[in-house]
């Protein structure tokens, strides 16, 4: 017989598994769910870019659910972009976008070393995420091409354009709105001028320079930031902006030139802080030229290895040439030149008003000049060294600089040269291309033998002609164009809601449309454009822009 007190202790015994069991049950009354994890499919699919500067990447991820798939309003996205290199992490971030697709211009500085782009993926049911890292490297956009500046009722803006054909590259390029894309906004006032200014051998004069007339700014020529405006440009701001382009050939002028609203500033790297943005105060003229002069905005800059001037300019007021010595002083005096012999015409003494001033063939300066009825070209050779070396290595005074006119050409027997608005120069054979609202010209020289033809097809109705350029990059920043300078030519156009840039090939020789490229049946018109840029306000004016430091020619 088994006493009372073990029968308790065995009693006590077989219920214990019964009460931890009961206890066990307590604590599994709660409702335990299997997690339902987001994943993005990296299988066979891109993790990491390569893009240029200012180009949209695009990232569309393959998402994947650990259970069932997810409906779109009930995940949130988050894309943020941060430096990956060591020592960086993403408090330092740039937010790319809240869609589940990235589609999104990218405008960080270019870099050697890479971009870390990171996907946020959050279940707004349980609050559970995932991220994902993707690379990118983002490499310099800006090589060489041309500028529009164009405005609409938004304000005025800048497009930049590199195509196949003039910039040899493997695609076109075609940028967008450049300062909203750097500024979020546009500039305001009326659109006056977009300029580009590069000197060889050195990465720090190397300048964008967008101007309306109540702006004015300078942007990087290497990546289009922005850089200063024009309360740094100047030492005082002009009370009147009416800015013409800002000039720099070559390397010898040492000269930056800017004319606004009739006077001369220049950064004159050999006087003023080496490097320096600012321009000058006005420059006045010599006792020689009076006390007034008002110069054209249109000035010829020489390229001798030791020239006369670091520019010429055209005094409005006394009609005639005047220039800018080659200066070691920032504030230099502007002078006449030395009294001429020439029997062309007095470079001093013109006395007919200046349309429109290039540099042409052979280096030559020529203007379009009207006495108020009819229109001729003069020609000189302001591009002559002050000074000659005889045998011994002696300076001598160069006697050539009293005989600089060359020649006058008569354009009264011209088609519709009276309403032309638009003028570029050949620079391989002594030509002058100019254009009307709806029609371009080109005018071949020989002797004093002028003629012209038309050049072009007609523009769709409704189309005028804004602007007009020639394709002549300068040979000494960029050598490697040179097969490329002086066949092709953009003209710009508006038809009242929408601006055009058209880019055609030309003979350079000739300036004749010489359009090789079979179009989808295999025919070849040679006035047929070989691009056609749209998307834009009214352009207004257009330049050349030489790439930036990073190439063989820096």
């Amino acid at each position: 017989m088994i006493p009372v007190n073990m029968k308790k202790i065995i009693l006590c015994l077989m219920l214990l598994p019964a009460l931890f069991t009961s206890c066990y049950k307590d604590e599994g009354n709660y409702d335990y769910k299997e997690l339902n994890e987001i994943t993005v499919d990296t299988v066979g699919v891109k993790t990491s870019f390569v893009i240029d500067q200012y180009d949209s990447l695009v990232i569309e991820p393959k998402i994947n659910f650990s259970l069932s798939a997810l409906p779109e309003t009930a995940l949130a996205y988050r894309w943020i972009m941060y430096s990956d290199a060591w020592g960086k992490d993403d408090t330092e971030t740039t937010e790319l976008s809240t869609e589940r697709n990235l589609n999104v211009q990218i405008t960080a500085p270019a870099s050697a070393t890479p971009y870390a782009v990171r996907l946020y993926i959050t279940n707004k049911n349980d609050g559970s995420s995932y991220e994902m890292k993707y690379t990118v490297t983002v490499q310099p956009s800006v090589v060489s091409g041309i500028l529009a500046l164009h405005q609409d009722a938004d304000g005025v803006d800048f497009d930049y354009i590199a195509t196949a054909g003039a910039v040899m590259i493997d695609k076109n390029k075609h940028m967008r709105n450049v300062v909203s894309s750097i500024l979020d906004r546009k500039l305001s006032g009326n659109a006056a001028t977009v300029s580009s200014v590069r000197v060889n051998y050195t990465t720090l004069i190397n300048r964008v320079y967008v101007a309306t007339d109540e702006e004015f700014m300078q942007f990087s020529g290497y990546d289009f930031a922005y850089e200063c405006d024009k309360n740094e440009l100047f030492y005082d701001v002009p009370s009147r902006l009416q800015l013409s382009k800002v000039k720099r050939e070559g390397q010898t002028p040492y000269c930056t030139i800017l004319v606004n609203d009739g006077s001369v500033y220049n950064i004159n790297n050999q006087a003023s802080q080496k490097w320096s943005n600012t321009f000058s105060d006005p420059l006045r003229p010599s006792s020689s030229l009076g006390e007034r002069i008002i110069v054209s905005p249109y000035y010829y800059i020489p390229d001798a290895n030791f020239p006369m001037a670091s520019a010429i300019f055209y005094d409005e007021l006394g009609k005639r040439f005047v220039r800018l010595p080659k200066t070691f002083y920032e504030t230099e005096e502007i002078v006449s030149f030395d009294p001429q012999v020439s029997t062309a015409f007095d470079v001093n003494n013109v006395g007919k008003d200046l349309i429109w001033l290039g540099k042409g063939y052979n280096n030559h300066a020529f203007a379009v000049m009207t006495d108020g009825s009819s229109r001729e070209l003069y020609r000189a050779d302001f591009n002559k060294a002050e000074t000659i070396y005889d045998e011994d290595g002696s300076p001598e005074y160069n006697e050539e600089l009293n005989d600089l006119a060359l020649r006058v050409y008569d354009l009264s027997s011209l088609t519709d040269i009276n309403k032309a608005k638009f003028y570029d120069l050949g620079l391989y054979a002594t030509q002058l291309m100019y254009a009307t609202d709806r029609d371009i010209y080109v005018v071949s020289i020989s002797g004093s033998n002028v003629r012209c033809e038309k050049i072009n097809r007609d523009f769709p109705e409704g189309e005028e002609i804004t602007a007009l350029m020639i394709w002549n990059p300068d040979m000494n920043i960029m050598r490697s164009l040179e097969t490329t300078r002086g066949k092709y030519l953009y003209v710009a156009t508006w038809n009242g809601e929408e601006g055009k840039v058209y880019e055609f090939k030309i003979a350079r020789n000739t300036g004749r449309m010489d359009n090789d490229i079979p179009d989808e049946f295999g025919n070849v018109d040679a006035a047929a454009p070989v691009n056609v840029f749209d998307g834009m306000g009214k352009v207004t004016d257009l330049c050349i822009k030489l790439q930036g430091k990073d190439n063989f020619d820096n």
